[in-house]
């Protein structure tokens, strides 16, 4: 997982370092990435020719973690469409590692790192259900704008509320 420790220094976040399966932290100020995690199968539409996922077709099942993930935690869309914020992906990287073919059940684990900047820091690995292989894994960048497009550099009350309750332990992890 070298390559998440590297999203981890690109972004700044240094307060957590991979070792194996393990996160280590380094800052206890910093609190845990919240995660969830869900469940797909490859399907027909998603293949090419050869039986093998579209390299575009990540970019759709890394929104599908991050929906699940934002559901769990009060930061879905709706939530986003209720407080007028908008959040668009400035940044999108990944790394593809092994093929996912047609019919192949995958978990995508999407961790949302703490970061003092107003904007979202996602990580992700895609793994294969049968073997728990890891096929894919990246990360994407959301800033904030207001209704009018203005960029947020403070964060908006709704957010800093939900931000105290995960910096205090009461947004456990959980999977989606």
């Amino acid at each position: 997982m070298r390559s998440v420790q590297i999203l981890f220094k690109k972004y700044g976040e240094m307060s957590i370092r991979r070792e194996g399966k393990k996160n280590i932290i380094i800052d206890k100020d910093i609190p845990l990435p919240l995660k969830a995690t869900i469940i797909r199968t490859v399907r027909f539409q998603e293949v090419d020719m050869m039986g093998v996922v579209w390299h575009g077709h990540y970019a759709e099942y890394f929104e599908d973690g991050r929906c699940a993930l934002g559901k769990v935690y009060g930061l879905s869309y709706d939530d986003f469409f209720r407080e007028r914020i908008k959040a668009p992906l400035v940044n999108f990287e990944i790394e593809y590692m092994h093929p996912l073919l047609f019919g192949e059940t995958f978990q995508v684990e999407t961790s949302l790192l703490w970061t003092e900047a107003v904007r979202f820091n996602h990580l992700y690995v895609i793994r294969r259900e049968t073997d728990g292989l890891v096929v894919s894994q990246g990360s994407t960048v959301q800033l904030l704008l207001d209704a009018e497009d203005n960029l947020l550099m403070a964060w908006p009350e709704y957010f800093q509320r939900l931000r105290k309750r995960w910096k205090r332990g009461e947004l456990a992890s959980k999977d989606g």
